[in-house]
């Protein structure tokens, strides 16, 4: 396949969805204005945010670089979209708006993205996660979404042609890895910048409610787009089993065993692995036991599960 023309600052759009946001808002930006190749468009689309007055002072002192877009509050994947919608580039950035970029950041990515069956770039957003692949397939992605939304960058025509992203309510907290496992499934490359582009901060609120509601939003994803895709129902129930097993292992270790052993206990049924038996034992171990091991752990001892 032919490569297709250079990239240059035209060619891409940044999308930051928006929600009560004021408070890092004007860092996102910055990382966008510092980058050494500048975008076509910077797209924040307000998505029925309280503080809507303070979000709309922070665009407004870009001097007309930024596009601001308000809308009642319909989810991430909502605003995405809208902001794509409402946008040209031949490539679209997304970056959250509690997220930040390295100002080689899309210069590096764009310079591979030359192949015309390139359709998902993406890169590195923390430093204990840099060794990612140099590109994925379907199964790979399948195995483990080691995609961060706010490094990733999608090749609009590719974005129109599947759809964009799913804006079911009951999908939030995975609706962006269903776009990128549809875009590999319809044979697009992914592939990833090498090295740190960016940095990502979790998002603030209750963990406990943030991690049960991305697990049923994985384990929603996993049904029901690998029925649409007609993957084998072995696949289907391992990657359900997965999921389980990782959020999971995410609520021991914030401390939240109850649900825990409600996410587990259907995994451990199917398929009673070592691994879940251990981590369904631990889950009863007391706090300030685990927290001893904590502890110790970071002394630089070894513990069986890092719990």
């Amino acid at each position: 396949m032919a490569p297709s023309s250079p990239v240059t600052a035209a060619d891409y759009t940044v999308v930051i969805p928006a929600f009560n946001a004021s408070a890092t808002l004007a860092h996102a930006l910055d990382s966008v204005m510092a980058q050494t190749l500048p975008a076509r468009e910077v797209v924040v689309v307000d998505d029925g945010s309280p503080d809507r007055t303070e979000i709309a002072r922070i665009v407004a002192g870009y001097g007309g670089r930024v596009v601001l877009l308000q809308q009642e509050n319909a989810g991430p994947a909502a605003a995405r979209n809208a902001g794509v919608r409402a946008s040209g580039g031949a490539w679209i950035a997304f970056l959250d708006a509690d997220d930040s970029w390295l100002p080689h950041k899309m210069q590096a990515q764009l310079a591979l993205a030359g192949d015309e069956d390139v359709g998902l770039l993406h890169g590195a957003a923390r430093l204990d996660r840099l060794m990612l692949p140099e590109e994925m397939d379907f199964d790979l992605l399948w195995r483990a979404n080691r995609i961060c939304t706010s490094m990733t960058v999608v090749r609009r025509s590719v974005f129109e042609r599947l759809g964009g992203f799913f804006e079911a309510p009951e999908l939030i907290g995975a609706e962006d890895y269903n776009l990128w496992l549809r875009i590999a499934h319809a044979g697009w490359r992914v592939r990833a910048c090498e090295g740190l582009v960016g940095h990502y901060t979790p998002a603030e609120g209750s963990l406990t409610s943030r991690i049960e509601r991305c697990a049923l939003a994985e384990i929603r994803n996993a049904r029901e787009l690998g029925e649409s895709l007609g993957l084998p129902r072995r696949d289907i129930r391992w990657k359900l089993r997965a999921i389980r097993t990782d959020f999971a292992r995410h609520l021991i270790h914030a401390r939240c065993p109850s649900p825990a052993r409600r996410l587990l206990v259907r995994a451990l049924f199917e398929r009673p692995t070592l691994e879940r038996i251990g981590l369904m034992s631990v889950s009863y171990v007391p706090t300030p036991l685990l927290d001893m091991r904590r502890r110790l752990r970071k002394r630089g001892r070894q513990t069986l599960y890092g719990f």
